[in-house]
Order: C-alpha cells, then sequence, then structure tokens
C-alpha cells in the first residue's frame, strides 16, 4: 500500500487544528477587586501601573489604587451622572480624560480636580493624550480623527480614512487612535481595515497598512520605530515605522511560525487591550474572549496564554478592556468588562 505524504500531512494538520481548537487553559487569578458594582464601560491604567480608571455604566468614573483597593476619585461631568464611554492618561500620568458622549473633562491626578470641560459637536469614540496632556487625538462619529490643542482650544489636524481601501465613496469611521511618545506622530485604525500613520506637525499620510477585517487597536512601541496594529476577528501586527515591513503577526494558536495561518475562524483573534512591560522587552495583550497572552517583542513568540475564569454563569463571556504590567514588571493587572480587576503574578 503506498500512503500519500501531502494527504498524511494534511490530516495531521486538520488534527492539530483541532486539538487547538479544543484546548482551554483557565486560570484563577492571584487577586482580584470587585471595580463596579454592575459592569464597566471603558478602563484605563495609569502609565505607571498604579491606578485604573473605571468608566462605569450609569454611574461616576471612579480612580482606583490598585493594590490598596482604594477609590481614590470618583468624577463626573457635571451633576448628572452618565455612563463613562471612553477614559484615558497622559503619558506622564499627570492628566487623567474622561468622555461622556460628546463632553470630555480634563483631571488632576495629584488632585481629583477638573482641569477643563470641553464639549464637542458629534460624540467621541475613542481617545488619546500627549505627554503632557495639552493635546489630545480624537476619534469622532463623523468619521474624521482631530488633533486637537487643548491650550488654544483649537482644532490643529483633521485626519481622514476615505473609502479606497474597501471600495467605498465615502470616509470611513475611525475606531483606534494613539499619539507616539516623541508627539511628532500619531496612528489611526479605521473601518477602511487600515491602519495609518501620520505625521502630526502637518497632517500628512505616512503610510497605510491593510487588514483583512475593521481596524480596533493601535499602539506604537515605547521606545520607537515600530507600531502595532490590530484587526477584529483578525491577526494582530508589529510594523516597522521606517520601512512600513511587518516584523511579525501574533499567532494565539501553536500553528508553525513557518506555516501560513489557515483562513479558519479559530486563527483569528481579536485583540481589545494591550501594554508593554517596564522594560519593553515583553507584551501582555487582553482580548474578548476571557483570554489573556504574554509575548516576546524582540520575535512576536508566545510565552503563555491563558483564559480568565469567567465569575458569572449567566454572562456568556469576559472582555479584556485594559491591562498593564505592575511598576516592577513581576505581575500583570487586567480590567474586565464585567466590573473585576485582576492580578497575574508572572511565573
Amino acid at each position: 500500500m503506498i500512503l500519500d505524504l501531502p494527504f498524511l500531512r494534511f490530516i495531521k494538520l486538520l488534527f492539530m487544528a483541532a486539538l487547538l481548537v479544543g484546548c482551554s487553559n483557565e486560570r484563577a487569578s492571584d487577586e482580584q477587586w470587585a471595580h463596579s458594582d454592575l459592569s464597566s464601560y471603558a478602563a484605563a491604567f495609569s502609565p505607571d501601573g498604579q491606578y485604573v480608571l473605571v468608566g462605569d455604566t450609569d454611574a461616576p468614573a471612579k480612580l482606583w489604587d490598585i493594590e490598596a483597593n482604594k477609590v481614590i476619585y470618583s468624577w463626573q461631568n457635571n451633576d448628572q451622572v452618565g455612563t463613562t464611554t471612553t477614559v484615558g492618561f497622559s503619558a506622564d500620568g499627570k492628566v487623567a480624560a474622561t468622555s461622556e458622549q460628546d463632553v470630555i473633562v480634563l483631571w488632576e491626578v495629584a488632585t481629583g480636580e477638573p482641569m477643563l470641560r470641553l464639549s464637542f459637536p458629534v460624540k467621541i469614540k475613542a481617545l488619546a493624550l500627549s505627554l503632557h496632556g495639552d493635546y489630545l487625538l480624537l476619534a469622532l462619529y463623523d468619521r474624521t480623527a482631530v488633533y486637537f490643542d487643548v491650550i488654544k482650544n483649537r482644532v490643529v489636524q483633521i485626519l481622514v480614512h476615505d473609502g479606497k481601501a474597501v471600495n467605498s465613496p465615502i470616509n470611513q469611521l475611525i475606531n483606534a487612535v494613539a499619539i507616539s511618545p516623541s508627539g511628532k506622530y500619531a496612528l489611526t485604525g479605521g473601518d477602511d481595515q487600515t491602519a495609518r500613520l501620520w505625521k502630526l506637525e502637518t497632517g500628512e499620510q505616512l503610510r497605510s497598512w491593510k487588514h483583512e477585517n475593521l481596524v480596533n487597536i493601535v499602539a506604537f512601541y515605547p521606545k520607537g520605530g515600530y507600531v502595532l496594529t490590530g484587526a477584529a476577528n483578525g491577526q494582530t501586527h508589529f510594523w516597522n515605522m521606517k520601512t512600513g515591513e511587518e516584523q511579525y503577526a501574533l499567532r494565539t494558536s501553536a500553528w508553525p511560525k513557518d506555516m501560513p495561518l489557515p483562513n479558519f475562524p479559530s486563527f483569528k483573534t481579536t485583540t481589545s487591550a494591550i501594554d508593554f512591560s517596564p522594560d519593553n522587552a515583553y507584551l501582555i495583550t487582553g482580548h474578548p474572549s476571557q483570554k489573556m497572552c504574554l509575548w516576546a517583542v524582540a520575535t512576536g513568540d508566545k510565552i503563555d496564554c491563558w483564559q480568565v475564569a469567567r465569575q458569572q454563569a449567566l454572562r456568556p463571556g469576559v472582555v479584556i478592556q485594559a491591562v498593564a504590567f505592575s511598576p516592577d514588571g513581576k505581575a500583570i493587572y487586567s480590567e474586565s468588562g464585567n466590573g473585576i480587576g485582576q492580578k497575574w503574578l508572572l511565573k
């Protein structure tokens, strides 16, 4: 009997795929805290990993001291409590931002006092703050992103994603924004399946990277030179800013790196949160499927992945909204849409 080796290899690959789909590595956290009475709408960790800002549903946003499990401040933009839809920090950690629909309030983290209240004509989808919080990059529901000078109260640049990449005659919605550590560049990701790199001084588009689905997350590598972009139900990529070339794509499965990923849903993972370790050698990602993964930045190799244990059986899943390394790099914090903050010690 003569065996067809390519056919046997195909059967082996199918078997591997079945194993990968069926595997579950659920892990209990080392510590956890309830940061919301109902559920959180948005969350962001301070750059030093000491605080987490949680935007509650129909409740004031709360700034928590993570290890002390203590609310430092409760913030809302006026006397009427609303849902905080977006939150963020300046890169120096001194300014926090909360957004309720079309209003942003900037807060001084040291005192908890409001610094400025800004109202926009359309709703805000995503935001990023500059190093000192004196500039904002906002993704708006009018299909633009605006670079806003807080001190001078004016729009500096308007960025758009035209629909050419998806054969559309209209501009596409922008979902994610980021400002580079130097303050010179911006990243945007949109429904047109592209992530775009911009020069903020002139508004010039420098690069565009095409994905297989709408782009929902973008970030700059803190040491410079590289960016990370991710597509919903697609791949998360690490790109060289200077050349535009892909360094690697993150693979949550154990599929061999020298083989292209099959076009199966099980090999496509949405990334909903990321953070780099204090020494910038590692990357942690959070996903809407209760999953968290740790990666080596230099190679893109997966070090570990685990499933976050579900807290309530009747809730269908846990969306990881924000992740961060502890200041000493020995633990990872996560914040989920169920209002639970968790701590994971690195083994």
